[in-house]
């Protein structure tokens, strides 16, 4: 067994058309075919029923493609991990954060002062969407990320340190009746259409929306959810509903949006953005970080942000 007919086979199983495995592969359909004639010439096994209808897995094709997947997987993980250990034990940190302008401001000045303070350091920075982040977190991709805390409350082992708090607010469209009304509660809002954005695999009760909105004495209606910002940002720029938000320069720099501080005293009105590790990673270059990351958040008004 080679790793071009593990590959080819998993391909052609995943596409179950040889021409387009093949492209997808960039080699020759005949270098393809070639590969998978002796892989089950090796095996002894007829991987695939080919016909004039097209291909399909057997059986033993089926339960042969399910195990290699995950073998492959595994493997390409652990990979990945030894790389990044020997990033690591050369003093590189790999960070992430979310892709909004606040949150990235904020960590670039950290970074740029911890630089200052380690230049040995090689310091690797990421944007990119908090599913994207919790996974990578999870495979050791990232030594840390910083992320809203509710996004990680299923999370075990792990190290938690809150940098700042994010503003929550109702954002509305400029065609909504209240957009121009200057005293305004989100009880006004009661009766309205809400728009959801959950990036994570978030329950209700963990939810600032529900959590807010209850503390108002009603339940949001919620009539569409989305675990991507720029879509979520798009329907509120079309009038679709309102929602509440973090207090993100996306939104308010937006003509078309108003964004309305929630000034009453309720639960998670403030969300804390966590600076979040793995209490198993060693990586003293990130310990460091955090030390330092800490004591930058201790010297500034975490909340005026």
């Amino acid at each position: 067994m080679t790793d071009l007919q593990v590959k080819c086979f998993l391909e052609v199983a995943k596409c179950l058309n040889f021409t387009k495995a093949a492209k997808n592969l960039f080699i020759s359909q005949s270098n393809i075919s070639r590969q998978i004639a002796s892989f089950e010439e090796e095996l002894g096994l007829a991987l695939f029923d080919r016909n004039t209808k097209g291909v399909k897995l057997t059986l033993q094709g089926q339960m042969l493609a399910e195990t290699l997947s995950e073998m492959v997987s595994e493997w390409n993980l652990v990979c990945t991990r030894a790389k990044n250990s020997v990033k690591k034990y050369n003093g590189c940190i790999t960070i992430g954060c979310q892709p909004h302008d606040k949150c990235n401001s904020y960590l670039s000045q950290i970074l740029s002062g911890f630089r200052e303070m380690r230049p040995e350091v090689q310091i690797i920075k990421e944007r990119c969407t908090q599913k994207k982040l919790l996974e990578g977190l999870k495979n050791d991709y990232y030594d840390a990320i910083l992320i809203a805390e509710h996004d990680v409350k299923a999370l075990q082992g792990i190290v938690k340190e809150t940098l700042y708090y994010s503003r929550v607010g109702i954002v509305i469209h400029k065609r909504h009746p209240l957009f121009y009304k200057k005293e305004v509660t989100l009880a006004d809002f009661k009766d309205s259409e809400f728009l959801r954005y959950c990036s994570t695999d978030l329950k209700k009760e963990d939810d600032f929306l529900y959590n807010i909105c209850n503390y108002y004495g009603f339940e949001p209606n919620v009539v569409a959810e989305f675990d991507d910002f720029e879509e979520f940002l798009f329907s509120v720029e079309m009038g679709e509903g309102v929602s509440l938000v973090f207090e993100e320069t996306e939104v308010i720099s937006n003509m078309n949006l108003r964004f309305i501080p929630i000034n009453e005293d309720v639960p998670q009105k403030y969300l804390p953005m966590q600076l979040t590790r793995k209490e198993k990673n060693h990586n003293q270059a990130l310990r460091d970080f955090y030390a330092y990351a800490q004591m930058y958040s201790n010297m500034h008004d975490k909340k005026d942000f």
